[in-house]
């Protein structure tokens, strides 16, 4: 096994034992919805990916990288399985080459195939990369503790947890295009195990908590916007719809589009405040978002895609970066970098979708569903006006 980057590690169960670093550090190099295929060895938006996973792990030289769901299409899993496992080998090689482990969660399209057992066997099956069961069989609930630098003494606990696929699924009174969300008895195994955590560290263990879909207090990040606000505002999400949104004064980055989090809560925020403990939730699912806060004392930050597959303007895909220090690891920090900031040049975008920024991308898509023309023939019409117009787009002329 190749070790990378002062991480000090040992085998422990067939698990890399996670610990901080000698200087007291440990980075989590955070990655959300790349929509992976299986053209990935030929394709323009993999090998943009590629760069970004690269040039981000060089810069922060994490401990560990995760991937927020949505990684790999399943389809394959269920066809072809061993084509599957190899594919998960060349979508997370860049960490892979450097001995970095990879912590992966299900999103909502990871359940699609319906294989969700074999799926997890195969995250498994590779070696450096992590998925497994811990709760129920299929559901990809698991949890990591974080020792000290010696390897003496647990100091925070790392979750991954399954938010499912869709609300419809469980029979519960909701719209059946409405996501899912973490299950009651998942809830019960995480406040188990915690407290059996606790138990033996004598302590309650800050834990910080990686999953797909977002829990419905993100919006407590945002408010109503104003009239003169619209321009500038999102749509909510399914039964939030009649509403629009800005974030409020003291959310940080990028609001692009209304958080699409469950329209049933089941109380899992309830339970992180009631165990105590956790000190942040991370989240994918929204492929523009990258705004974040303190809701109650804990910070919620939603993180856009890393990939280039998917709707939103790839030049603004980004990664997150992660730091707990062994002294106080309840205290963390943590920073955004989009993939232009770090200097690299994007082959899977035309001209006009390099500089446009995610709204204008997005406000391009829906202006050429209503007109009847390819998106490319809206947003050249758009940058033309500008353009003619003097004004500016994305900060350029």
């Amino acid at each position: 096994m190749i070790i990378g980057y002062d991480i000090i590690r040992e085998e422990k169960g067939g698990r890399s034992l996670l610990k901080f670093n000698s200087d007291g550090s440990f980075g989590m190099l955070l990655f959300g919805d790349i929509h992976e295929k299986y053209d990935y060895e030929t394709a323009p938006a993999f090998k943009d990916f590629q760069k970004l996973m690269t040039a981000s792990i060089e810069e922060y030289k994490p401990d560990i990288c995760v991937f927020l769901g949505d990684n790999l299409s399943s389809a394959l899993c269920r066809d072809d399985y061993d084509a599957f496992c190899k594919a998960l080998e060349g979508v997370f090689k860049p960490a892979f080459d450097r001995g970095i482990p990879v912590y992966a969660i299900m999103g909502n399209h990871e359940h699609d195939a319906g294989v969700d057992e074999d799926l997890i066997r195969a995250y498994s099956s590779v070696p450096l990369l992590n998925m497994r069961s811990e709760s129920f069989p299929g559901k990809a609930d698991y949890h990591e503790v974080v020792y000290s630098s010696d390897g003496k003494e647990p100091k925070a606990i790392l979750w991954f947890l399954d938010s499912n696929n869709l609300c419809s699924d469980q029979g519960v009174d909701c719209d059946s295009t409405s996501y899912d969300y973490v299950h009651t008895d998942q809830i019960e195994w995480f406040e188990k195990t915690y407290a059996e955590e606790n138990e033996k560290a004598g302590s309650v263990l800050p834990s910080y908590v990686f999953q797909h879909i977002p829990v419905p207090e993100e919006y407590e990040l945002l408010r109503k916007a104003k009239f003169y606000e619209l321009p500038v505002s999102v749509k909510g999400h399914n039964t939030l719809s009649g509403n629009r949104y800005v974030g409020k004064s003291g959310t940080k980055g990028y609001v692009g589009e209304g958080p699409c989090a469950p329209d049933f809560n089941n109380g899992q925020f309830e339970s992180w405040k009631k165990t105590g403990g956790v000190k942040a939730a991370f989240f994918g699912h929204d492929h523009l978002n990258d705004f974040s806060g303190f809701v109650d004392g804990i910070y919620l930050a939603q993180h856009k895609t890393a990939g280039f597959r998917v709707y939103t303007d790839g030049c603004k895909s980004c990664v997150r970066y992660v730091r707990l220090n062994e002294d106080d690891p309840s205290v963390f920090t943590d920073e955004l970098k989009h993939f232009k900031e770090f200097g690299l040049k994007c082959e899977s975008l035309g001209p006009i979708f390099k500089r446009i920024s995610d709204r204008q991308s997005m406000m391009m898509h829906f202006a050429a569903r209503a007109l009847g023309v390819s998106a490319a023939a809206a947003a050249l019409a758009y940058t033309s006006y500008r353009l003619i117009s003097g004004g500016k787009i994305n900060g350029k002329k």
